[in-house]
């Protein structure tokens, strides 16, 4: 099989349950490996202002306001977006924004102004969020412990008001205030969906192990080529039947040098953030079991809906995924696998 980079591992009568159904499974990481993979999510102080549970919940985007002369809220006439916002009981949350205008690109690779197109009114980050008040109201911040501008700010505020089903954001001011605010976000709360017993066991905010590849011939597997670059990304899964995936490089990020990218700053953010959102539906009556992620948008510019499905396996606080395996003309089965671990509870 020719020089490798990966140890192999020897194996009787096993195989890969994302090859072959009903086989002996690859070892999953421990809980030790676990901790120390991936750095965790920072935590917030432990506040006590209002509880997080008006909040909770998965919303879509619908609108945006801004102030007219009269100081008075009006929407935007130029409104284009489909987003999500979702806020889970742990105490974590996540958004991605994206025009619906968006050009695909003339290539597999874009170009640097073609990157600086997509990332253009593209938002994407995740990470803790706490609930607190001051003299002008209520507030959210945002943690963000990862987000597609790689110079961004960190600690978000933003006031809330909840009217019926709307949850209308109000960006705080650099002074940290409201009233002289001029801009806000409405979403609407979207209902919790039908979901079978075996989906429920997806929903939660995961961040990335590692990432790995394996290869097998006959009883013979090979499995190595392990890779933290990307550990401590984020995937989630909601109880609304939508899922985001937020893949950002662990290091070489540079902040922009203006408030928006150049196309070179561009091109080096794609190429270190990336992800999609969408619905998700699961087939655990197929062997081997599949996720399907329903991409409305993501990172790279296309057309409609695509779907990708992921084989996966459960294993405690652990999910596997990875693509179908692909058989070469020698007949190796290749393939790769990331390993996401639910993460804690947080206090508020």
């Amino acid at each position: 099989m020719g020089n490798r980079r990966i140890a192999p591992i020897v194996a009787v009568a096993v195989c890969l349950p994302f090859a072959i159904g009903g086989c002996a499974e690859i070892p999953f990481p421990s809980a030790e490996s676990a901790s120390t993979a991936a750095p965790a999510a920072e935590d917030a102080a432990v506040r006590t202002g209002p509880p997080r549970g008006p909040i909770v919940g998965t919303y879509q985007l619908i609108g945006r306001n801004v102030k007219d002369e009269n100081g008075a809220w009006v929407p935007t006439p130029d409104f284009n977006s489909l987003g999500y916002i979702t806020y889970g009981d742990t105490g974590y949350m996540a958004v991605n924004v994206m025009p619906l205008d968006r050009q695909p690109f003339a290539d597999t690779a874009p170009t640097p102004e073609e990157a600086q197109a997509a990332l253009d009114g593209y938002t994407a980050y995740y990470g803790p969020f706490s609930v607190d008040e001051d003299a002008e109201g209520r507030f959210l911040v945002h943690h963000r412990i990862g987000q597609m501008n790689p110079g961004g700010e960190v600690d978000a505020k933003r006031f809330y008001d909840i009217e019926g089903d709307r949850l209308i954001l109000t960006p705080a001011t650099a002074a940290g205030t409201k009233g002289d605010a001029t801009r806000q976000v409405v979403w609407e709360r979207l209902p919790d969906a039908e979901l079978s017993e075996e989906a429920q066991r997806f929903v939660g905010f995961r961040q990335l192990l590692f990432t790995d590849r394996y290869e097998q011939r006959g009883s013979e597997y090979w499995h190595g080529q392990r890779n933290s670059g990307r550990a401590g990304s984020w995937i989630i899964y909601t109880p609304t039947g939508h899922m985001m995936v937020h893949l950002m490089a662990r290091g070489g990020r540079t902040p922009y040098a203006g408030e928006t990218p150049t196309p070179e700053e561009a091109l080096a953010a794609y190429r270190s953030y990336g992800g999609y959102f969408g619905r998700f539906t699961v087939h655990d009556d197929a062997e081997p079991q599949y996720v399907v992620h329903h991409q409305e948008g993501r990172t790279r510019p296309v057309e409609g809906v695509t779907d990708a499905e992921r084989l996966y396996h459960l294993a405690g606080d652990v999910l596997r995924l990875g693509g179908r395996p692909r058989t070469t003309e020698e007949g190796e089965i290749l393939g790769g696998h990331l390993y996401w671990e639910l993460l804690p509870h947080r206090p508020e």
